[in-house]
């Protein structure tokens, strides 16, 4: 544990998480710090998107993976998990009448687990 808080590191800016630059369309809805990095998320009207930023080893391939979820049980793109330097995502699931939550997942170099855990549900449209 103080090992994750040692390396905790710089957390990026909402300016830096504007949708264009990760992939999302719409507008930054939600963000949530987290031992690992930041998850945002953003609504175009009809989907949430979301991206979890690294902040633990930014700009070194460590596996990291996103996943989200609404409340009726969609879930968007599972395939984004894998060694990335920066960012997991973007993943989209319907966000009308809905909640979401992301899934988290974040390994150190070594291959320990930093970041395993959910999201509370936010976003209810």
């Amino acid at each position: 544990m103080v090992a994750s808080l040692a390396m905790f590191g710089t957390v990026a800016t909402a300016s830096q998480a504007h949708a264009g630059g990760y992939g999302c369309n719409g507008n930054l809805v939600w963000s949530h710090g987290m031992a690992a990095g930041t998850v945002y998320t953003y609504f175009d009207g009809t989907n949430n998107c979301s991206v979890f930023v690294k902040s633990s080893y930014y700009g070194t391939p460590t596996t990291v993976e996103l996943q989200i979820e609404n409340n009726a049980g969609q879930w968007g793109a599972l395939d984004n998990h894998g060694p990335y330097k920066y960012y997991a995502g973007p993943s989209s699931v319907n966000g009308v009448g809905h909640c979401v939550r992301e899934f988290i997942y974040a390994e150190d170099p070594s291959g320990a687990f930093i970041e395993n855990d959910y999201t509370d549900w936010h976003s209810c449209r």
